[in-house]
Order: structure tokens, then sequence, then C-alpha cells
């Protein structure tokens, strides 16, 4: 059993603590994984705009699943990464939550990673794409093109923000800016 590390005093179960780096304290945030499922809702349902559904991407906490190469080493994390019969590339997993996890996953992949979405969207190799709750009704897929774009819009938007041009984080021509 891992060692969990959540100053809350509560006991924590082997099956909570399971697929935890050693010192790792236990995942848990329901809010933001709740809004970001409700950004993805509100995606699909076309109630916002998909840069609206991107920012709140890169704003989120993302738990990545995987294996370590080396027990020892933290480093050397390798993330799940699947691919659809009829899909084109390949994709990373990732969860909003711990229980949005499948069994089946946890058993190949009981390492969790918690990063924000940006990091996340940037860690990405090229070439491959990004599965948010892979399997469920509140998920998407990111093509490798997506992830390309994305990241290019954010290091423009930053490049930017550095040269004074006045752009937020989605490129977009910020009123107080310009």
């Amino acid at each position: 059993m891992t060692e969990n590390t959540d100053s809350t005093g509560a006991e924590s179960t082997a099956a909570e603590t399971d697929g935890m780096l050693p010192g790792q304290a236990q995942y848990q945030d329901p809010e933001g994984a709740a809004a970001l499922e409700e950004a993805i809702l509100a995606g699909q349902e076309g109630r916002i705009t998909s840069q609206e559904l991107v920012a709140r991407i890169c704003e989120s906490e993302l738990l990545s699943v995987g294996r370590l190469l080396d027990e020892n080493d933290p480093a050397s994390f390798q993330a799940l990464v699947l691919k659809a019969p009829e899909g084109d590339s390949a994709v990373a997993a990732t969860f909003t939550s711990a229980g949005r996890v499948p069994e089946q996953i946890r058993e190949a992949a009981p390492v969790m990673v918690k990063a924000g979405g940006e990091a996340t969207l940037r860690s990405i190799a090229e070439g491959y794409g990004l599965a948010i709750n892979p399997g469920s009704n509140l998920g998407l897929e990111l093509g490798p093109e997506g992830i390309a774009a994305i990241v290019a819009a954010y290091d423009q938007a930053a490049a930017n923000r550095a040269a004074g041009g006045g752009t937020d984080k989605t490129g977009n021509a910020d009123e107080a800016g310009s």
C-alpha cells in the first residue's frame, strides 16, 4: 500500500491509494471535474464555443493514467495510449476524475498523475491526440492537429502578451489591451 499524504486525517483504503506514487496525496477535485464535464456537455450541445471549451480544458486539471517504467522513478511515468479501431491516430487517455477511469484501464494503467490541462496538452508528443474520459458521454477527443493548433495558439498569445499585443490566452483580442 502506498502512503496517503492527505492531511485531513482520514484513513485511506488500499483501493483508494492503489496506483498512486509514493507520498502522493489522493486526488480529489470533484468541483473542477464537474465544471469541466459541464463545459464538455455545453460544447457538445453548442452552448459554448470550441474556443471556450479549449480554454476550460486548459484551465482544468486532468488525470493521466499509465505505468512507471521504473517503480522507483516517478519521472519514468509512461502514459496510457489508446487507438480506436476506426481512429486515425493514437490518443493519450486522460480523465476528469478517478471515478471516470474504468476498471479495465485501472488494471492496465494503475498510476494516476494529475496535471493542468495546458501542461497536459503540451506534454503530448507530436502525432498523438488527447482523449478526455474515453468511452464516456462526458468525454471528447482532440486529434494531433487540434493539439498542435491549441499549443501554437497559446504560444502565439503568450508572444503577443510579451510584445504588448494585448491578446488573451486563446489568441482573441483583449478589449482592455486594444
